[in-house]
């Protein structure tokens, strides 16, 4: 439910600047809620229509009365694919309208994962994947929903590896796609952190797990975030998030006050900063995306 703060930011960009994101970005990664606004993106979705998916169907995904977490996942995934299916449909990856990246982790060989664009000549096997799949996948939060089985292994949540992206994608531009990193841009939009997550006085057992996921978590956001800022040239990265005070906002917490405010949050984010984002990234049209192997089966 965080991604209601990305997907409001991103419709207040959309609906200012008059223009489809997908246009005017070579490249757009999300991992686990932000997979979501990314695919949308990178099809040519508005992000509205995202923003729309979340605050509608949030509470039939996230229903009040759920399962304990001690033998299974707290929700089915079915509300979710639902909610996936009707805005993705059967659509696949090489169908996007830009290259996209979506980091998850599969159990099956123990190794990280990134669904990816046919956007390289030694790119093969992820083209003809389906989206909601993939999402399925890089959603899968552990203890939240229960791993999803598709092509090539079982999978989880890409946040246990990669929380925010940002490096992910970077490095991206700089070797497969061979851009200068004097010629990238990067605006990485995050969700909403609490201002006081833990209490200094956690004893980190059993009963602190939740917390330690979190730490883990941030760290990798934190360590992300730094090295962009450290290699980018300055002026070039704009990182956007939203400081929250405990209990206003959580993974699963889809009551309308909460929903409520993280669109709040958004727009005003994007008011913000539409001075130095539309500058930075709705100047000129992005080239002709090439995509490679389509031939294949």
């Amino acid at each position: 439910m965080k991604g209601i703060f990305a997907a409001s930011f991103l419709a207040g960009l959309e609906r200012h600047c008059k223009k489809p994101i997908c246009k005017y970005f070579d490249l757009v990664c999300g991992t686990s809620t932000g997979a979501i606004i990314a695919s949308a993106l990178a099809m040519g979705i508005p992000a509205k229509t995202i923003l729309n998916m979340y605050m509608e169907k949030g509470k039939e995904i996230f229903p009040p009365k759920r399962r304990l977490p001690l033998l299974k996942a707290k929700y089915g995934s079915e509300p979710l694919k639902k909610a996936l299916d009707e805005v993705f449909q059967s659509s696949c990856i090489k169908d996007c309208k830009t290259r996209l990246l979506i980091p998850a982790y599969n159990l099956t060989s123990r190794k990280v994962r990134v669904f990816k664009t046919p956007h390289a000549e030694d790119l093969y096997f992820d083209k003809n994947l389906k989206i909601v799949d993939c999402l399925l996948a890089t959603t899968a939060a552990p203890t939240y929903f229960s791993p999803h089985k598709m092509e090539g292994g079982v999978f989880i949540d890409g946040g246990v590896g990669a929380n925010n992206p940002s490096l992910i994608a970077l490095v991206e531009g700089i070797t497969r796609c061979g851009w200068d990193i004097s010629d990238i841009s990067l605006l990485s939009v995050g969700s909403v952190n609490e201002l006081s997550p833990t209490t200094g006085d956690e004893k980190m057992g059993l009963l602190d797990a939740a917390k330690i996921l979190n730490c883990f978590m941030n760290a990798e956001s934190r360590y992300a975030e730094n090295i962009c800022n450290i290699m980018l040239p300055k002026g070039q990265y704009i990182r956007v998030t939203q400081q929250v005070l405990p209990g206003e906002a959580s993974l699963d917490q889809a009551t309308g006050k909460s929903m409520e405010k993280l669109k709040d949050w958004g727009t005003n984010a994007a008011m913000n900063c539409i001075a130095d984002v539309k500058n930075m990234f709705f100047t000129d049209e992005i080239e002709d995306v090439t995509f490679y192997n389509l031939d294949n089966s």
